[in-house]
C-alpha cells in the first residue's frame, strides 16, 4: 500500500514537472514572438520578399482588408544628404478594427543591400541585426492606430534607397494564426547638388512607355552601366549589362519578360525613372 501510495505521488510530481515545463516553454513562445520580429521578415531584397506571413509564423491570416502603413521622414524635399542623421516614422491604422496589438520590421536597402544605418530612440523599437523592429513594450496599439520612431544615419547610401516596412495587424489571440500581415515602402531621394558628380544626366527619356518588348534609354551624358530594373516595391528583377548600350547615350533594353505592371529603371549616376510594361 505504502509502494503504491508513493508510485502514485512521483506519477502526480512528474506530471506537475511535465504541465511546468510545456507553461514555462509556451510563454517563453509568446514572449519571443511579442518581443521582435526575427530578421529579415519585413518583404525587402534583403529578406528575399519573406515575412512573418509564413509557415511556423503568422501564416494563413486573412489578406490586407482596412488595414493602412504610411512611412514618413524628415528628409527635406530636396534629398537627403550623406552622413546626416533622419527621423523615420511609421504609423499603422488598422482602418477601425480596434485591435490591440501590432508590430513591425523595417530596413533601408538598395538593390538587395543594407544601406546607412538604423538607430533605436525609444524603448518601443530595437535593431536586429541590419533591421529595426518591435520591442515587447511596443506593441500595444490605442485606438486602432500605432507609430514607431526610429533614426536613420545615410552614411554614403546611394540615391533611390528604399525604406521597407512589414506590419502585424494582429488578432491578439495568442497564436500565430489569423494575423494580417501589410508591407509598405518609401522611396528616399538623395540631395544631387551634394551627392552626384557634374556628369550626371539632367535628362532621361523611356521610349515607347508603355513598352512591350523593348524599352529604349536615351540620357543628355554618358551613362555607364550595369543599370538596374526594380519592381515597384524597389526589388530588383532585372540586371541590364553594358552590352546593352548603343552608344553612349542610348541603350535597348529587353523588357518582353516582365509582367505587366511598373518598373523603375535605375541608373549608378542618375535617378530613378518610372515607366509601365503592358
Amino acid at each position: 500500500m505504502g509502494v503504491s501510495n508513493s508510485f502514485t505521488m512521483k506519477k502526480r510530481y512528474l506530471s506537475s514537472l511535465a504541465f511546468v515545463a510545456v507553461g514555462l516553454l509556451a510563454g517563453h513562445q509568446a514572449i519571443t514572438n511579442s518581443s521582435g520580429a526575427p530578421a529579415g521578415s519585413n518583404g525587402s531584397p534583403a529578406s528575399n520578399g519573406n515575412t512573418c506571413a509564413q509557415a511556423g509564423c503568422h501564416s494563413g491570416g486573412p489578406a490586407q482588408s482596412s488595414e493602412t502603413i504610411s512611412i514618413t521622414t524628415d528628409i527635406p524635399a530636396s534629398g537627403f544628404e550623406a552622413m546626416d542623421d533622419y527621423n523615420i516614422t511609421v504609423t499603422a491604422d488598422d482602418g477601425g478594427r480596434g485591435l490591440t496589438r501590432m508590430g513591425f520590421q523595417a530596413s533601408v536597402e538598395k538593390n538587395g543591400n543594407h544601406v546607412g544605418a538604423l538607430a533605436s530612440t525609444t524603448n518601443n523599437t530595437q535593431t536586429v541585426g541590419s533591421y529595426l523592429t518591435h520591442t515587447r513594450a511596443g506593441i500595444s496599439v490605442s485606438g486602432g492606430v500605432k507609430s514607431w520612431s526610429f533614426d536613420w544615419n545615410s552614411s554614403n547610401a546611394p540615391d533611390s534607397s528604399r525604406v521597407y516596412v512589414a506590419v502585424n495587424f494582429s488578432n491578439a489571440n495568442g497564436a500565430n494564426s489569423g494575423d494580417v500581415i501589410v508591407t509598405e515602402t518609401l522611396l528616399l531621394r538623395k540631395d544631387q547638388d551634394m551627392s552626384v558628380p557634374e556628369n550626371r544626366p539632367q535628362k532621361v527619356s523611356l521610349y515607347p512607355n508603355p513598352a512591350r518588348q523593348q524599352l529604349t534609354v536615351a540620357t543628355d551624358v554618358p551613362v555607364e552601366g550595369p543599370l538596374f530594373i526594380t519592381d515597384i516595391k524597389g526589388a530588383t528583377v532585372k540586371s541590364v549589362p553594358q552590352e546593352a548600350r548603343q552608344d553612349p547615350h542610348h541603350w535597348k533594353i529587353s523588357v518582353e519578360e516582365l509582367s505587366t505592371g511598373n518598373y523603375w529603371l535605375e541608373m549608378p549616376q542618375g535617378p530613378a525613372t518610372l515607366f509601365r510594361v503592358h
